[in-house]
């Protein structure tokens, strides 16, 4: 998935669940479908192969709410040293909420709907 093809303005953050074993992170969001009629459903912004998540944000009563996310495009990771060097490329985004901002670095990410 392109994050670029969605906006996420106004997705309330519900909560962030972080799969260790699977190397990923899910966004449980409130995702809005039709702004006009203020009609938003329940999704989960899925990404995979995560490598970075850092979290900035102040102290803050309720739920955080998305107010836009900046791609940075693909960028180039080095991990270790000598002959355990390894490059990795992976995609970066900004979340920049009403309470800071947050960092992801990863390979994919995927728009899920959630049964309800």
């Amino acid at each position: 998935m392109n994050i670029d093809d969605y906006s996420f303005h106004d997705s309330i953050i519900l909560r962030v669940i972080e799969h260790t074993d699977k190397k990923s992170v899910d966004y449980y969001i409130d995702f809005p479908i039709i702004w006009e009629n203020n009609l938003f459903k329940k999704r989960i912004l899925r990404f995979t192969d995560v490598y970075t998540h850092i979290i900035e944000e102040i102290p803050f009563a309720g739920n955080p709410s998305i107010l836009e996310i900046i791609n940075h495009g693909q960028i180039e990771k080095t991990f270790g040293k000598g002959r355990n060097k390894f490059k990795h490329k992976t995609n970066k985004i900004e979340i920049r909420t009403n309470a800071g901002i947050r960092i992801i670095e990863f390979t994919n990410c995927d728009l899920l709907k959630i049964e309800e």
